[in-house]
């Protein structure tokens, strides 16, 4: 394993992770049609089945609870500026 903070799933061999390793890398497969990763585009980042729909309905529920009676602040859209058409972006 490596000494950065992310848990590398293909490679996590100590055996202590070993059954963590099982369940995460099943339950990931479930959210995405039984595959690691999804490619097909607008699916990928929401997945689908009993767990994706844990993972929404608790997102649903804390936000209710930590943002209650928040508003958030208009989007300020004079900021936005259209990207070239060819070319790199500048950074500053």
């Amino acid at each position: 394993m490596s000494n950065s903070s992310s848990l590398d799933l293909k490679n996590c061999s100590h055996k202590s992770f070993a059954p963590q390793k099982i369940s995460l890398t099943h339950q990931i497969a479930e959210c995405h049609g039984g595959t690691l990763n999804d490619s097909r585009f607008g699916d990928r980042m929401r997945g689908e089945g009993k767990i994706a729909e844990s993972i929404k309905q608790l997102f649903a529920v804390s936000y209710k609870k930590h943002f209650k009676g928040r508003k958030s602040k208009p989007l300020d859209l004079t900021l936005f500026r259209r990207p070239p058409k060819h070319g790199q972006m500048e950074m500053f």
